[in-house]
This record gives C-alpha cells, structure tokens and sequence, in this order.
C-alpha cells in the first residue's frame, strides 16, 4: 500500500517519505485509513482530505494492499465551517479552546477579538476533548497525543512555538483577518467588554488612573475594567505588526 502526502502534513511524519512524500506501507493488519496515518505520527484533525482513485474517503475506510491514498493537509481554501467529506457537520462559527501547553495563545486570541476560552490546568485530556464537543470549539494544542482522540472532529496542532507566531498561524490558517474586533473581550475571562461611564467605576481606579485616563470598558462576565493605558498601546503595536491592524 502507498500514501502520498501533501503540504505540512510531511512536517508531522515519524518515517522519512520519498522526494514525492510518498512511503510504502507494509499492510498486516485490517485497519482504517486513521489508524495508519495515524500511526505514522499524523492526526487526523490536520487532514483535510483523504483521496484514494480520485474519489474522497472517510477516516474509517479500511485500507486493502494495491491501494494508494493521498493525504491532504488542512487549508484556509476548506474552513470549518464548510461542510466536507471526513467533517459533514461544520462548525457554525469560529470559536477556539486553547490547551495549557499554548496558553498564552488564548490571550492573544482574545486581545484580537476572537471567541476562545482555556483549558483548565487540572482537566484531563479526555474532558478537554469533551469540552471542545459540547461547546463546538477548536481545540488549539501542541499535544498530539489529545488530537487523535477519534471523537474528536475539530483541532489544530500549533506548529509555532512563539506565541505572537502562533497567533499569525491561527489567523492565517482560519481567514480570521476581517473576523477580528480587537480590544472587545476580556483577556481573563473571554466575556465581552462594554463601555463603561468613568463615573461609574471611579471609585474602582487607581489615583493616577483617576487622574490621566477618561474612556473605559468592563467585562460584563467578571467585571474587570479596561483603559487605554500602555499595555493597550504595546498591544496594538503587537497587532500592527503581525496583522497591518490600526485603530
């Protein structure tokens, strides 16, 4: 049997491909499509699309000898959003659940203004993935291991390990660029910000806060106040320079 791959999905393979990102796979066992890409190191949250005699196929497909798959990786051009052959029921928005072993990807995600939550330090793998289900998010993580968890539809193995990367990463690889409303969420909390009268919350700020700072925003789930200060300044030059953004 033969896989050929595609694009990055050759970066996540533990055996070495030909210049074609082909390998011969010596098939002894009945087993899944899943099952063998799987084995060599790939999950299958990062394919796309598995295609085998021109014709697309499912993760459950059971491999036979003489056949000859091509494995494809994730793209922008195949949103989660959009119904596919191995994902017939898309995501009806893009929201995220980013693991511990990325953690200061969901503030960053947050900042620009897309829906992401955390997972908790003490959940275990099997109620992060539970948790990515019942909420309909993609779970963000550099742990392969939680991806190949077969219950699991939708996720993405970071590939950066810088956190302003790995945020041009997501964006880039979700189209999130016309989807960002930055400085509208709480970066503790994920609850969305209102603004708020100085009045309201002056009893709340610091002497020089009270003294410099006029315009403020509040989480309406945790309540925490934002102004614009010099961590709002250091963070939309950090936005300008990874996305073009400006106020």
């Amino acid at each position: 049997m033969l896989l050929t791959f595609r694009g990055d999905t050759l970066d996540l393979l533990r055996r070495t491909p030909d210049a074609n990102g082909t390998i011969i796979y010596p098939l002894s066992r009945r087993a899944s499509i899943k099952d063998i890409f799987e084995g060599l190191g790939l999950p299958h949250t990062e394919v796309s699309r598995i295609i085998l005699s021109r014709q697309e196929q499912t993760f459950e497909k059971i491999v036979l000898n003489g056949e000859h798959y091509e494995i494809h990786p994730l793209t922008s051009a195949m949103p989660p959003t959009m119904a596919s052959t191995l994902r017939p029921i898309p995501l009806a928005s893009y929201s995220f659940l980013v693991d511990i072993n990325v953690g200061r990807l969901a503030g960053l995600l947050r900042i620009a203004g897309i829906d992401t939550e955390a997972v908790e330090p003490e959940s275990t793998d099997s109620n992060t993935v539970q948790r990515a289900i019942d909420e309909k998010r993609i779970l963000l993580t550099r742990n392969r291991d939680i991806l190949k968890q077969r219950r699991l539809v939708f996720g993405r193995l970071v590939r950066s390990e810088n956190p302003d990367d790995q945020l041009r990463e997501i964006v880039d690889l979700y189209r999130l660029q016309n989807r960002l409303l930055p400085f509208t969420r709480c970066i503790a909390c994920n609850g969305l910000l209102n603004e708020v009268p100085k009045d309201a919350i002056i009893d709340r700020l610091l002497p020089l806060t009270k003294k410099y700072y006029t315009l403020f925003s509040q989480c309406a789930a945790c309540g925490k106040i934002y102004w614009r200060g010099s961590h709002h300044d250091r963070m939309t030059d950090k936005l300008e320079k990874i996305f073009g953004y400006k106020p």
